[in-house]
């Protein structure tokens, strides 16, 4: 059985959604990539951003 961390689950739905919006939200093919990346950092820094939030909210 496959068990992934919290944080891993985070970068997989990270690197799906980015591949979808990529996809869809551009026209071009160069274009899809650069989005899709755009959108893939951003995903990553809010992990990180929340995370440390949290963290620093509880204690």
């Amino acid at each position: 059985m496959l068990e992934l961390s919290h944080l891993q689950v985070a970068i997989l739905f990270a690197l799906l959604a980015s591949i979808v919006m990529g996809v869809v939200g551009r026209s071009s093919d160069r274009a899809r990539v650069r989005y899709g990346l755009y959108c893939f950092g951003y995903f990553i820094g809010a992990v990180f951003v929340l995370g440390w939030l949290m963290r620093i909210g509880h204690g």
